[in-house]
């Protein structure tokens, strides 16, 4: 079982396709490239953690989207999800407003809105799309869709990269 991690999918928000540029024509073409970059890298007994803002529409029509998406969907719940218990219905198998998990051997916060004080341990967020580009500040690295080509990211990239900014860290401090 692999583990990756994706936030601010929108599926169906007709607006974010201009407020974020992204490129694509309308929703359906949205949803539709989204959905297979998705099940391309995810199988159906991964796990994946979804740090929140999933879509727009009613609950049955997210659920059908969801339905479509491999792997088993754990969700940290962001502005534009609405209730646990919608999002239950829509298809996560768990529903939180945040988790510290470890990830290699970092513990890691999920969170969907990265803090606005640096924390002292990883933290990995949404919520902010393509206005934090760098993927890794200090200890947040951004997991919105825009910044990784509209795809989930694997544990083994994000390890990688908290090793190496971990190691940056103590080069410095030595």
């Amino acid at each position: 079982m692999n583990k990756w991690f994706i936030a601010d999918t929108h599926f169906s928000h007709v607006n974010i396709i201009k407020y974020t540029s992204r490129p694509f024509k309308n929703i359906e073409e949205m949803n539709r490239e989204l959905i297979e970059n998705w099940n391309a890298l995810v199988a159906k007994i991964d796990l994946v953690f979804f740090l929140g803002d999933f879509g727009m529409g009613s609950t049955e029509h997210l659920r059908a989207i969801n339905q479509q998406l491999n792997g088993q969907k754990i969700c940290i719940r962001g502005n534009h999800d609405g209730t646990p218990s919608k999002l239950y219905k829509i298809g996560f198998l768990v529903v939180l407003e945040s988790a510290i998990i470890r990830v290699g051997h970092h513990d890691i916060e999920l969170t969907h809105r990265p803090s606005i004080e640096i924390p002292d341990h990883f933290q990995l967020y949404g919520h902010v799309h393509e206005k934090s580009s760098n993927k890794l500040l200090r200890n947040q690295l951004n997991l919105c869709v825009e910044v990784w080509n509209y795809r989930p990211v694997h544990e083994k990239q994000i390890i990688s990269i908290l090793d190496k900014a971990e190691n940056n860290k103590s080069s410095i401090s030595s």
